[in-house]
């Protein structure tokens, strides 16, 4: 899988896992995405540097064999941590199977901060036209 940042570089990264739920976050109810990465594909400050930007985040590009799912509004990052994921679970014949990798969790904006975004940004261009900025 792979999932293409909206940075300006339109940064890709190979991913391993990419788990959608619902988390309690900033005093709402959110729909979340947990991005799972080898530990070896990117440093952690890289990734750190690359999900602290709202802006690369507004617009999430997931590729999966030949389809692409789009994600948009998943600005908020809730967590970026080095964590063991288990790969296997434990039988009667093998224990289980774990290995570390970078997740960040993502959580989206809800509708009532879509809406205000928006106004303020239509706020912003009344206000320049009214000073008469271009």
């Amino acid at each position: 899988m792979q999932l293409k940042f909206s940075d300006d570089g339109g940064t890709t990264l190979d991913v391993l896992a990419v788990n959608g739920g619902s988390v309690y976050f900033q005093g709402a109810s959110r729909d979340s995405l947990e991005i799972q990465v080898a530990k070896d594909r990117i440093a952690f400050n890289v990734l750190d540097a690359l999900s602290a930007e709202p802006g690369n985040l507004e617009t999430l590009s997931l590729t999966d064999g030949g389809r692409q799912y789009v994600h948009n509004g998943y600005v908020l990052r809730r967590e970026l941590a080095l964590k063991p994921i288990v790969t296997a679970a434990a039988t009667d014949a093998a224990p289980e199977r774990a290995e570390d990798r970078l997740c960040l969790t993502l959580c989206r904006r809800t509708y009532l901060e879509t809406r205000q975004q928006t106004q303020q940004a239509e706020i912003d261009a009344l206000t320049l036209a009214a000073l008469g900025v271009k």
